[in-house]
């Protein structure tokens, strides 16, 4: 055979074998199989209806404590947000002749003691004199009035020392009852007078939530109405009841105030943003336990149970009610979720018992 056909022999036969159809192979894909997840079927539900208006939360009781003498502010012992006791020292006065001015009182007062104790003693000696008819009434009447004068001269050194101590006392501020330190109005150093603002405080004890409500809940709006306060920094919701209403509504915005004294304060702040909640109609709801929700950044989602299947899906989440969570959009009743061990669900996983 000619040695140059071998070559062209060869191509014709590889173009034969390609031109014949090949059957295209299958690879059947391999699902992860989880086992033990919580699961549980969305059920709807009815949630009493809310109009939700927004508030601030303050308390009850804001004080803030002034001089009383002037001076300088030495020292402030304790910084803003601290928890302080009742009679805890919070700041120190300085440069105020007040201590001087105790120890003048101090020497005036022993002065004074001094001079009623002679004129004690001499007001006796007078006494025997005068019974034995020694002395005249008219010298009698003189030693009497001394000692009087000393008397008067005694009682008004003990005010003036009683005077300097209390102001001594006025350079040491301290907490009027158990609070907590929401601003220092001075710094060190600051040279004050009677009346400069120092320190304010709130008391510890029951939160209250100040709303602004619209004029239309003027009168439907009254003491002792139950209503729902949700904190979200604090994440938490909490029952609360109206304490008071403002009587007259502010005529630029149309709105008056309301006060809500809130049934567990723990873990708020004076100034947290607040939603007060005022009953309305029922309405439909659905409601997943809190431990189904999965946050990826700011997104929120589930994983959802089709065909023993997961399939993580996007949610819209709205308020929270103790351990369950109220779902807006993206999921319909009847649908499976798992309830508790998201972290283990994997998006395109067999479910398994």
């Amino acid at each position: 055979m000619n040695k140059t056909l071998l070559p062209s022999l060869l191509l014709c036969l590889l173009i034969a074998a390609c031109g014949r159809d090949i059957e295209p192979g299958e690879t059947p894909a391999q699902r992860p199989v989880i086992r033990g997840l919580s699961l549980t079927t969305v059920v709807a539900t009815t949630l009493p209806g809310t109009e939700t208006y927004v508030g601030t939360v303050e308390s009850p009781d804001r004080g803030v404590l002034a001089a009383r003498i002037d001076g300088r502010v030495e020292r402030i012992a304790v910084r803003e947000g601290d928890l302080v006791q009742a009679g805890q020292l919070l700041l120190t006065i300085e440069g105020n002749p007040a201590s001087h001015r105790l120890a003048e009182a101090e020497g005036v007062r022993k002065a004074a003691a001094a001079r009623l104790e002679l004129a004690e003693q001499t007001a006796g000696r007078y006494r025997k004199l005068f019974a034995k008819e020694a002395v005249t009434p008219q010298e009698m009447d003189r030693i009497s009035a001394e000692l009087e004068m000393a008397r008067q001269h005694q009682r008004s050194a003990a005010a003036a020392v009683e005077t300097a101590r209390t102001a001594l006392a006025y350079t040491r501020v301290t907490a009027p009852y158990a609070a907590r330190l929401v601003r220092r109005e001075v710094e060190e150093g600051t040279t004050v007078l009677p009346g400069t603002p120092l320190l304010a405080l709130d008391r510890q004890g029951a939160w209250r939530v100040r709303v602004r409500l619209p004029e239309t809940l003027f009168g439907r709006v009254g003491e002792g109405d139950a209503v729902s306060v949700e904190v979200p920094a604090a994440g938490k919701t909490v029952s609360g009841k109206v304490a008071e209403v403002l009587p007259a509504a502010d005529p630029q915005s149309r709105a008056f105030e309301a006060k809500v004294a809130i049934v567990d304060g723990s873990g708020l702040g004076a100034g947290m943003y607040a939603r007060v909640g005022l009953a309305g109609g029922a309405r439909p709801a659905l409601l997943v336990p809190a431990a189904a929700i999965v946050q990826r950044g700011q997104l929120s989602g589930l994983y959802v149970v089709e065909d023993d299947v997961l399939r993580f899906r996007l949610v819209r989440t709205g308020r929270r009610f103790d351990d369950r969570v109220e779902i807006l959009s993206g999921l319909s009743a009847g649908a499976t979720i798992v309830a508790a061990g998201a972290d283990r669900a994997q998006h395109g996983a067999r479910v398994e018992e």
